[in-house]
């Protein structure tokens, strides 16, 4: 996921970022802060600046006044640890916040991905629930969060993680070809996760036709790509290294052949293309994204797909006639 950051606010996306008065005043004693702001500019100094109990504080006034840069940079560090204890009841209030304040910004908004960001993590939190706040895990609700994050704003992220569920059957009925659809279209956006599990699920011929060169490209990506991602990059390299060990030359040359085309450096039109039963579908509207306050139950229904048609399911994945092709 990015790294949102002072340096990064500028033009026409901190007229988003910043929402905030210019001054909070209070009639009992003059604010801690020019602004909220000032508040947020200074928090992310000092967290900058390996001061993270100046930092703090500075950053809570921001979120506490709606600063959407500050909200986000306090969910991230909850829900990483490291510069402040790992705190996921935090980190969830934080993103909640996002969610239910931003839930209705159109899809090419500028601050679209970080709401999308927003709901993936919420998404994540419902799967497995939090002990400490209590969180009871929920994976249908947490099924549609994905959904809407994966759909409507496009979150890579979310879309990794929704075809995960439908890998298993958690929160969904199990189906490994609309989980590979969901894949294609975090892997187009170079997710080192959704490439390998996409890469294997070719190369074994799991849920899609067998395509081993088309795989192994996948995991050779996925390597490439997963960098300094601590959740994925053991496994992407155990798991590239296992297949690379299985192949032949001649599949192995293929592949290296294949990584352009789907790295997207030479984009093309080809489309994966899945059939889904219609009579199964029924589509999730933004409009009807349920308010994450006060929740105590589902509120999305028996939803199990969006229309590929609704969702742009027919994704192009930078291939030729000589690459992925379609998925079947």
């Amino acid at each position: 996921m990015p790294i949102f950051s002072a340096s990064q606010i500028g033009g026409a996306l901190a007229a988003f970022i910043v929402l905030t008065p210019a001054g909070v005043s209070s009639t009992d004693a003059p604010p801690p802060y020019v602004s909220a702001t000032d508040a947020y500019r200074q928090g992310v100094s000092a967290m900058n600046a390996g001061k993270p109990k100046s930092a703090l504080p500075a950053l809570e006034y921001a979120a506490g006044h709606g600063v959407l840069g500050a909200q986000l940079k306090l969910a991230r560090l909850y829900a990483k640890g490291g510069a402040v204890p790992k705190d996921d009841t935090k980190a969830f209030r934080y993103y909640q916040d996002i969610a239910d304040q931003y839930a209705d910004v159109p899809a090419s908004s500028p601050i679209a991905r970080y709401v999308g960001e927003a709901f993936c993590a919420l998404g994540r939190y419902y799967v497995a629930g939090i002990s400490g706040a209590p969180l009871h895990p929920d994976p249908v609700y947490a099924a549609g969060l994905l959904r809407h994050a994966g759909a409507y704003f496009g979150d890579a992220e979310a879309q990794y993680q929704l075809a995960r569920l439908y890998l298993t059957g958690t929160g969904v009925e199990q189906n490994r070809t609309i989980a590979a659809n969901w894949l294609s279209m975090a892997a187009r956006k170079q997710h080192a996760g959704a490439q390998a599990v996409l890469g294997e699920m070719l190369w074994s011929g799991d849920g899609v036709r067998q395509r081993q060169a088309q795989g192994l490209a996948l995991l050779m990506l996925a390597k490439q790509n997963a960098g300094g991602d601590d959740d994925n990059v053991v496994w992407i390299d155990e798991s590239y290294t296992k297949t690379i060990a299985l192949a032949d030359r001649a599949t192995v040359q293929e592949a290296q052949a294949l990584m352009p085309h789907m790295s997207g450096t030479r984009p093309t039109t080809t489309a994966v293309n899945i059939a889904t039963d219609a009579a199964a579908v029924r589509a999730v509207p933004a409009a009807q994204v349920p308010s994450l306050t006060a929740r105590t139950e589902p509120r999305l229904g028996p939803v199990d797909l969006v229309p590929p048609a609704a969702m742009g399911m027919s994704v192009g994945f930078g291939m030729s006639d000589t690459g992925m092709g379609g998925l079947q």
